[in-house]
């Protein structure tokens, strides 16, 4: 049988373990190298690595913040990576660009990667629409 003043503490414990655990930000790192070697490679290889990445980093659970974070640094080694590439193979990374505008939950960050996005479908420079993309995101 409980004790009497059992009762209040009983329910403090219960909704204590009821209640979830506080969770840190947690910032995962992509493996920007296996994305790199991927781009490099070829536009198929880039998509599945992007894609890929893009689905371990919105189930991680991070902070919108971070997510956006991890997105822009997905687009830069991705795209400096894949300079190499021969301009259709570059052009064909346009949709992937898109994806990943569509993953983030920047308004700017959404349009400056649209905008990337676009410059390499037209065939645009890399080094230019990175550049253009690097200005956008550090302006917010």
């Amino acid at each position: 049988m409980l004790a009497k003043n059992s009762l209040p503490i009983a329910c403090v414990v219960a909704l204590t373990l009821a209640a979830p655990a506080p969770t840190f930000a947690q910032t995962a790192v992509v493996n920007s190298g296996a994305i790199a070697a991927a781009c490099a490679t070829s536009a198929a290889a880039c998509e599945a690595a992007i894609l890929a990445a893009i689905a371990a980093l919105q189930q991680a659970g991070l902070t919108p913040a971070a997510l956006n974070e991890q997105l822009g640094i997905i687009a830069g080694v991705a795209l400096n990576a894949a300079r190499a590439l021969p301009p259709s193979e570059l052009a064909a990374l346009s949709g992937t660009v898109s994806r990943l505008a569509a993953a983030s939950t920047d308004p700017a960050q959404q349009t400056a990667l649209l905008q990337l996005s676009q410059a390499i479908a037209t065939g645009g420079s890399p080094d230019l629409a990175l550049a253009a993309f690097a200005a956008a995101i550090s302006a917010n």
